[in-house]
């Protein structure tokens, strides 16, 4: 017989199990349904007031228009007429490679539309930044009024402590391209070369003049700067041509310089170079009536269930249930 004294070892167990037991004696789930269920009317009038929430926040808050415009490439980008064959290893080996491989147009457009360069290009041609940042610009003189808020101090107190330029300067193309990248959505196509550009808007005559100035500003910032790669292509293999006495070779080089000769015409004529417009761009209205009122009910829900389910842990002279 095994005689148990007081000053015994008692049976170790796992941390575990220990936190496991503990949390099976303190919480009971049918406690907390039950306290839900006693408090149901702080649970119905949470989800009132997030539904009323809801029906202000909707009324109050401006529309919003969706534009939208179709694009795809242009006939020159898709007709094969870029360097190809022997000549691009021709032009290869003249100009060190930089030939050799030639990324499409249409591609240009979609990696492009929201550079810094597109961007200096409308706030050069229609003061875009004026336009977009219209409450913080004085149009008139193209002064920026001051930002305030604690956010903004905030702001300019770290950019002081690390001695970095004020965050709430005037506003410069890399905000207007940082606005383009975040505003303007571009979804492209996985079974054509066809993508739709979409820009949201309070405005619905700004929302389709941006995104038709965007795509046309776009398009001809690519167009500039080929012009300049091809007229620098021209010249060389011109004068390739006036100083090589090999005629095989004088030949590759007139064909190529005459390939060249038509890609920079293409730059220099007033038509969509890169994407051409399919469709729009088209207006509509924003109807997220609905979702905004569900998610403004449901977050009222979950307050007044969290609620009901604690109220017992504030004190009750501290209750107004």
């Amino acid at each position: 017989m095994t005689i148990i004294t007081e000053d015994a070892e008692p049976i170790s167990r796992s941390p575990t199990a220990v936190i496991a037991d503990y949390l099976r004696q303190s919480i009971s789930l049918s406690a907390i349904l039950g306290q839900i269920w006693t408090g149901r009317w702080l649970v119905i009038a949470g989800f009132l007031l997030g539904l009323c929430d809801g029906v202000y926040s909707v009324w109050t808050s401006p529309a919003q228009y969706a534009a939208t415009m179709v694009i795809s490439p242009t006939e020159s980008d898709i007709g094969g007429g870029e360097i190809g064959g022997g000549a691009t290893g021709l032009l290869a080996d003249l100009t060190g490679n930089l030939g050799a491989t030639k990324v499409p147009k249409f591609m240009q457009f979609t990696l492009g539309y929201a550079s810094s360069g597109v961007a200096e290009l409308l706030n050069k041609r229609y003061d875009m930044l004026c336009q977009v940042y219209a409450s913080e610009c004085n149009v008139t003189t193209h002064s920026w009024r001051a930002r305030t808020g604690w956010k903004e101090r905030i702001g300019s107190f770290l950019a002081w402590l690390g001695h970095l330029p004020d965050p709430n300067a005037g506003r410069t193309t890399i905000d207007l391209a940082g606005y383009i990248k975040n505003s303007v959505k571009l979804e492209q196509s996985k079974q054509s070369a066809v993508a739709t550009l979409s820009f949201v808007n309070r405005d619905p005559k700004f929302a389709a003049e941006f995104l038709t100035k965007v795509v046309k500003g776009t398009n001809d910032y690519i167009k500039q700067q080929n012009n300049e790669v091809q007229r620098r292509y021209v010249d060389y293999l011109t004068a390739s041509a006036a100083k090589t006495t090999n005629v095989e070779q004088r030949m590759a080089i007139d064909a190529l310089l005459l390939q060249n000769e038509r890609q920079l015409m293409l730059t220099e004529v007033d038509v969509p170079y890169a994407a051409k417009t399919m469709d729009g761009p088209t207006v509509i209205p924003i109807y997220n009536v609905q979702r905004t009122l569900a998610i403004y009910a449901l977050i009222g829900l979950v307050i007044g269930t969290i609620v009901a389910a604690c109220r017992n842990l504030v004190p009750r002279g501290w209750r107004f249930w």
